[in-house]
Parts: structure tokens; sequence; C-alpha cells
């Protein structure tokens, strides 16, 4: 999911950590007006904002949060996207044949069937489990609570 403005990858973080504007303005100890307005679109974020936001949210990349530029959590490899010239040649390719010519590609789908498998989820004593994080190949994530 592309997202080209500071306020949509804001508005990001705070859904993928599962909290409210209220709760995010809390974690970060500024007030909730502040971030309403910035998630309006009606401010810009502040450089002590986003000091704020890094460091109680260090995993997510900072040219990512300012930028929209690179991976979005510091964990994630960034991966430079190729830049392919197009030719006379390559833009004759038969339609029956396209899918053919993608085989192997990284944007090839992928039609291998995956295995389910089934195991307890291991939890420790007298702990509650409040959010899981399920993270994809191709970089995409799910948040799953029982909110």
């Amino acid at each position: 999911m592309e997202y080209t403005e500071m306020k949509d990858r804001i508005a990001h973080i705070i859904r993928a950590k599962n909290m409210t504007a209220a709760e995010f303005a809390l974690r970060l100890g500024i007030q909730p007006s502040n971030v309403s307005h910035l998630l309006a679109g009606r401010n810009n974020p502040s450089l002590e904002f986003v000091k704020k936001l890094k460091e109680t949210f260090p995993e997510y990349n900072l040219d990512w949060i300012v930028m929209g530029k690179g991976p979005m959590t510091v964990s994630e490899p960034f991966v430079e996207p190729k830049v392919v010239a197009e030719t006379v040649e390559s833009s004759r390719i038969a339609p029956e044949t396209e899918v053919d010519a993608m085989e192997g590609t990284l944007f090839a789908p992928d039609t291998t069937p995956k295995p389910i498998v089934e195991k307890p989820l291991p939890l420790p004593n007298n702990r509650d489990l409040t959010q899981i994080i399920m993270v994809y190949a191709d970089h995409s994530f799910e948040v799953l609570s029982p909110r």
C-alpha cells in the first residue's frame, strides 16, 4: 500500500499499533488535539513530533516516516526497484505469452499450494495475549487483536 503523505503514514502506525489517536498522543506525550490536527491534514508534524515518534516507536524507519522512502521498518531489507527499459520488441509481446514471459520473475503469480500447519500457540503462564502481528513475504502485515 502506498502512503503518499506523512499523515497517512502516521495513521498507518496508529492502526498497526492498534491504538486510538488519543492513546497514540498519550504514548508520545502530546495533546490529542495535535494528533487530530495532523491526521486531518490541518497541521504538519513538527521536528519535535517526529523525534518523539521515532523515540517511542524505534522500529519504524525515519526515512519512511518523513519521506515515504525505503522500507517501513528498520528490520525490513530495502529492495531497490529495478528500472526496466521498454524496447519496441518488448512492447510487441502477444497477450497470450505475457504470463509466460513473467514466469520466474518477481511479479509472476505464485501458484504453489501452501500447506496449512496448525500448531497450538504456547503462552507463558498467567499472561494474556493482546495482539498478534502476521508479517507476510510481500512485506504486508496484518494485526489481530481481541478488541
